[in-house]
């Protein structure tokens, strides 16, 4: 059953991208900050009658959508995404097992790639 007023959405592009920015490190989580939302448009496509006769005002509020997503979201919005276990490692060497663990983790970049650094604790 379609509802009164139906519209189908078409968003540019088709499937919007989003980037983040890793901005925090702890041994058990990552921060990240929303960047940049890519998203041009969002038409609203009437599908029943009714929404045709309210396409134009609809469109005219889904025009704004994107600027709207962007100024609310990008460098604003931060998230810290759990990690399931502390950094780390444990290796076998001669039958010993050898745990590095990293402490006091912080975030910098090289050469355009993500880098940690930080002490190790090997025991």
């Amino acid at each position: 059953m379609n509802a009164l007023i139906d519209f189908d959405v078409t968003l540019n592009p088709q499937e919007p991208g989003v980037t983040f920015k890793a901005t925090g490190l702890t041994d058990t989580a990552l921060s990240a900050t929303l960047e940049k939302i890519v998203l041009n448009s969002v038409t609203l496509n009437p599908v029943s009658d009714a929404a045709k006769l309210v396409a134009g005002p609809a469109n005219a509020l889904a025009a704004l959508a994107p600027g709207v997503l962007k100024k609310a979201l990008e460098g604003k919005k931060t998230v810290d995404i759990p990690l399931d276990k502390p950094l780390g490692t444990d290796i076998t060497i001669n039958g010993q097992s050898v745990s590095v663990k990293l402490t006091s983790p912080e975030l910098g970049s090289h050469d355009g790639m993500l880098m940690v650094s930080g002490t190790f604790v090997v025991s």
